[in-house]
């Protein structure tokens, strides 16, 4: 189905039933665990978290990025935020969405959006932004099994203590 959806949509033919079947197909954004207990997404106190730094994104600049995801509230531009693992007060005031090579700066944000906030060297993955009457820290990132990169194979067989050695380093 998704080829005749996306090749309808490229068209403009039948973009509202493209557009209503993705919802369908979609999850919506789901809560997270904090300290505290479960932060609800539909929550009116904004909360987020990192989960990646981005650096050296524009080579004219030394910038960097820091991506959070929004997990509960709404997110407004200006307003002040408190960053949970440097214990401090912060106003984020460029808050941008990135599509491909292009930039926007955003007014506001809500639970599942992705926004990325300039990074003077204060995030870490996994670390909670929230509001300052509401302190509470997200547990750590989900991780993945991960995929095989390379095939190990032992080439000399007298050395097979080295070599279990390694691979479980």
């Amino acid at each position: 189905l998704s080829p005749v959806f996306f090749g309808s949509a490229r068209t403009n033919f039948g973009i509202e039933p493209f557009l209503e079947n993705f919802l369908k197909l979609t999850p919506p954004p789901l809560s997270r665990t904090a300290d505290c207990g479960e932060i609800d997404t539909f929550s009116p106190d904004f909360s987020a978290f990192v989960f990646k730094i981005q650096a050296n994104m524009n080579k004219a600049h030394r910038d960097r990025l820091a991506f959070m995801r929004i997990c509960s509230g709404k997110f407004q531009r200006d307003t002040e935020y408190f960053h949970m693992q440097g214990n401090k007060k912060m106003r984020l005031s460029q808050p941008q969405q990135l599509m491909a090579q292009e930039r926007k700066i955003l007014d506001e944000a809500y639970a599942g959006d992705i926004i990325g906030v300039f990074d003077p060297g204060i995030f870490s993955i996994g670390d909670t932004i929230c509001m300052p009457n509401e302190k509470f820290e997200y547990e750590g990132i989900p991780t993945f099994a991960p995929e095989h990169f390379a095939k190990i194979r032992q080439m000399d067989t007298m050395k097979r203590k080295q070599f279990i050695k390694g691979v479980t380093q």
